[in-house]
């Protein structure tokens, strides 16, 4: 065990210096290992001090977009809250994923009515960190606190020298299969692109989809695809130099796969909003689907009569290894009235105790904490079951999920859809993504 910990230390951070340099169950509460967390009862009171001495109760709004067992953690936050600062009304307000990151948060802020605490993804982080919405979140991370997470997650969230959000999970990607579906047709789990893709012909039957990859255009799609675009050694810029690259032979092979997965049967519509669901799989209704780490908890809940299997993504020959790296962040509306004591109430579910962070990454879901102290209480989880694949054969190959603007996500989703749906030439569906990218470049002058 103290050897795949030392293993989850060091590959968290290697994903996490990647996260800095680009940048996606259970309702019992995990048990708290007093002996390494923080004293929730001695942080909060200098919260409830604090509010104390200002004029009546703050109230704060909190958003996400959950569902199933994450939307009632998020939602006993509230509560859990109160209960140790009662001067602080909390409340929180869900929506669907498709709303939530299309109109819901962009049109609230523009008439100066968002949440004052909400969660955020890598692909819209530079939205809100470079329009100022975000709030400078410095102060409120002691020394301590910048020692337990990794260094490159903070990394992750930090523009022009200003911790703005709070890193809470990093997730990773894999290919899940059905073990059952597999050994009928005499297939082995795919290890290569050519086996991703001839299974994908083999395994397609009625109704049931072969391979469920992301069909819909967006930031999801975009993080779902990524891995096989730099398991060939390309990348869509140079983050350094803020230069274009999003062209070459790997970029269209990777362009063409996705492409050839579609034409080999992957399905082009799904009844789903997101394929970041597991159902369709774990009902027997798909042989395969590129999906992250939350999904462990649904498939151990829901799905325990399905034999599912784990693999890393397939690489093309000659390639190398790559899984990306997602996470959600934290933010708090630095523009808004009651932002102290939001920013009180996100360090305080995320930053100081270990059991709020330990239940979510391991209990409600499973994902890799960015905070060591998290990992160390976790550490028998982290090899149960399927984690183990993630654990000792996939977080090696972790690359953080860039946090490129829309404009570039965009001129990357145009790419992918013309390639699958389209019948594009990846060369010059490259090229002409390539191209959008390099004209945005010359006049972008936020932060990358």
């Amino acid at each position: 065990m103290k050897r795949n910990m030392q293993r989850l230390a060091s590959l968290a951070v290697a994903a996490g210096l990647v996260l800095g340099m680009a940048a996606c169950g259970s309702g019992q509460s995990a048990p708290n290992d007093s002996s390494k967390a923080t004293n929730t009862s001695n942080t909060t009171n200098t919260a409830v001090n604090s509010t104390e001495s200002s004029a009546g109760k703050s109230k704060i709004s909190f958003w996400t977009f959950h569902t199933n067992a994450e939307k009632e953690f998020m939602a006993s936050l509230p509560e859990k809250y109160k209960a140790v600062n009662p001067n602080v009304e909390v409340t929180y307000e869900n929506f669907p994923e498709s709303d939530y990151m299309g109109t819901k948060l962009t049109t609230a802020f523009a008439a100066n009515a968002g949440p004052d605490v909400f969660v955020m993804s890598p692909g819209d982080f530079l939205k809100y960190a470079n329009s100022g919405v975000a709030k400078d979140l410095t102060s409120y991370f002691t020394d301590e606190m910048k020692q337990d997470f990794l260094p490159s997650a903070i990394d992750a969230v930090t523009v022009d020298g200003k911790i703005v959000a709070i890193p809470f999970e990093i997730e990773l990607l894999g290919l899940y299969y059905n073990k059952d579906m597999f050994k009928a047709a005499g297939l082995e789990a795919p290890k290569t692109w050519d086996e991703l893709v001839n299974a994908t012909k083999k395994l397609k039957k009625g109704d049931i989809a072969s391979l469920i990859v992301e069909p819909s255009k967006g930031y999801y799609q975009n993080f779902t695809w990524y891995p096989f675009l730099w398991q060939t050694g390309a990348n869509v810029i140079d983050s350094s130099t803020k230069t274009a690259t999003f062209e070459g032979e790997g970029v269209e092979k990777s362009l063409k796969l996705w492409g050839d997965l579609i034409k080999a049967g992957a399905p082009s519509k799904l009844s789903i909003p997101l394929t970041n669901e597991i159902a369709l799989l774990g009902s027997g209704k798909a042989a395969m689907q590129v999906c992250g780490t939350w999904a462990i908890a649904s498939l151990e809940n829901n799905y325990q009569d399905t034999n599912i299997g784990l693999v890393p993504l397939p690489v093309p020959e000659g390639g190398k290894a790559a899984t990306a790296a997602g996470g959600w962040k934290l933010m708090v509306n630095g523009k808004s009235e009651n932002s102290d004591a939001a920013a009180k109430f996100a360090m305080w579910a995320f930053a100081e105790d270990t059991s709020i962070p330990l239940e979510w990454c391991t209990k409600v879901k499973f994902a890799y904490s960015p905070r060591k102290s998290v990992i160390e209480a976790g550490k028998d989880v982290y090899t149960k079951g399927l984690r183990e694949v993630f654990t000792n054969q996939i977080y090696d190959s972790a690359v953080g999920e860039p946090r490129y603007p829309s404009e570039i996500v965009n001129a990357v989703g145009d790419a992918l859809q013309n390639v699958m749906f389209n019948n594009g030439d990846p060369k010059s569906e490259a090229k002409k993504a390539n191209d959008k990218i390099a004209d945005f470049l010359k006049t972008y002058n936020g932060a990358m």
